[in-house]
């Protein structure tokens, strides 16, 4: 792990590869994991020592049609240590009233000062978990944890993936996010994560 000690932006890992649903099998007997992808704007959120918080686009642009308020700040504020945090997310705010000032959080790239580069996937989701998901009973969806008002954790599938596939309804659900839970973290991530792939629903703009 890499000492991260001062604001620098990070590409968040990205799952570029598209599959068919008939692949879905495929990955649930490799061993991999899913994840309800959520249709929001990919959201890589900083956390300085003194817990102020920016949050940027995937590209290292500043999100144009929001910014926070200050409900949404206080479960980042609250994160225990002196050090910098930064956690990848999906923003939900433009996609209808529900959602404004949500964020769906599903992995994290640093940790109280340590970049996490040469972790696991699993690793760093148990540690958003420790952080974030104090007790199992608070609210909860098919897709994810309801930590406060503004806030989500996605939740981990492995059995099931055709069926979980087939259950999303909801226009915030996009389709599945599949992960191999030892796939590590890499400063080439940017790009594209080797160990993830995504299958969605159809639309008039893309197949699956």
């Amino acid at each position: 792990m890499v000492a991260y000690n001062k604001f620098q932006y990070l590409y968040p890992p990205r799952a570029e590869n598209a599959i068919p649903t008939g692949l879905l099998g495929f990955y649930q007997n490799r061993g991999w994991l899913a994840q309800v992808k959520k249709n929001g704007t990919n959201s890589v959120i900083f956390v300085s020592p003194d817990r102020q918080l920016t949050a940027m686009g995937r590209h290292n642009n500043p999100h144009k049609a929001w910014s926070w308020v200050d409900g949404a700040k206080e479960i980042f504020r609250n994160i225990p240590g002196n050090g910098w945090y930064v956690f990848n997310a999906e923003l939900m705010h433009s996609k209808g009233p529900k959602y404004k000032n949500t964020h769906y959080l599903h992995d994290m790239l640093v940790c109280n000062g340590e970049y996490l580069i040469g972790t696991r996937y699993i690793e760093r989701y148990n540690m958003l978990k420790k952080l974030f998901l104090k007790d199992e009973a608070v609210p909860q969806t098919h897709s994810h944890w309801v930590l406060d008002g503004y806030t989500w954790l996605a939740k981990n599938h492995y059995i099931d993936f055709s069926s979980l596939f087939n259950s999303l309804t909801n226009d915030e659900d996009e389709g599945l996010v599949l992960k191999d839970p030892n796939g590590k973290l890499s400063i080439k991530d940017g790009a594209c994560a080797g160990w993830s792939v995504k299958c969605r629903k159809g639309h008039k703009n893309f197949g699956f």
